[in-house]
């Protein structure tokens, strides 16, 4: 099965790279190129685990072509195979990585807070300026997606707490190295949705939908001005 997938495009290279997420074929996390029309399969690759069924390793995440280059950036999260909840493995921990127009990494995948104690799900990324990244994702003190069918429809068992309180943004350069602190967004009332591509870019900042509460049926729009040169 097709568990996870996620596309972007880059109109400098007129270039798409999309990357699938199998529990089979592939268990790995695998990037593909698409430009004139033509595909490349299998540019890139992060090691990931499957068992058939839906059971695999990658959450949610996301590709952006670089307005500076004709590559790309991406974040995704990836849990271990573990069968002990408690294990500091069993975490989903958010990773970046670059891409060249051709779909090869150019900055290998690393974990994006390598020595928090906490998990990262519903990564996302959006331009900043030449060389820095602002990534979106929701945080939490410890283990909320098992390593079970990680899939849109499932819900994913994230508590609520989590999906109210959880919202963080963080500025990465292009080595994916946190510059600052992390910044609670949640707090401000407007979380990011977990399972979704929630970051879109906007030509003063980024947006995102969510909804007004677990359970709510009212969909608001925020709005995050930033300055680019």
């Amino acid at each position: 099965h097709s568990c996870k997938q996620m596309i972007g495009f880059n109109p400098d290279s007129d270039t798409f790279i999309y990357a699938n997420a199998g529990d089979a074929y592939p268990k790995d996390l695998q990037f593909n190129k698409f430009a004139n029309g033509n595909t490349k399969k299998n540019t890139a690759a992060f090691k990931s685990w499957g068992k058939n069924g839906g059971y695999q390793g990658i959450t949610q995440g996301a590709i952006k072509g670089d307005p500076w280059s004709p590559g790309f950036a991406t974040v995704w999260s990836y849990g271990m195979d573990n069968s002990d909840e408690n294990s500091p493995d069993n975490l989903d921990k958010l990773y970046f990585a670059t891409l060249s127009k051709d779909g090869e990494f150019v900055v290998q995948p690393k974990k994006v807070f390598p020595n928090a104690p906490g998990t990262e799900i519903g990564g996302n990324i959006a331009a900043l300026s030449q060389g820095k990244w602002l990534v979106a994702y929701n945080e939490a003190p410890k283990d909320v997606i098992k390593n079970y069918l990680r899939i849109f429809f499932d819900g994913w068992g994230v508590p609520n707490d989590i999906r109210a309180g959880g919202g963080r943004l963080a500025i990465v350069d292009g080595n994916g190295e946190v510059r600052g602190e992390p910044v609670d967004v949640a707090a401000l009332g407007a979380p990011f949705p977990v399972e979704i591509s929630h970051l879109v870019e906007r030509p003063d900042g980024v947006g995102w939908i969510y909804m007004d509460g677990p359970g709510r049926d009212t969909v608001k729009v925020a709005h995050l001005r930033c300055s680019r040169p």
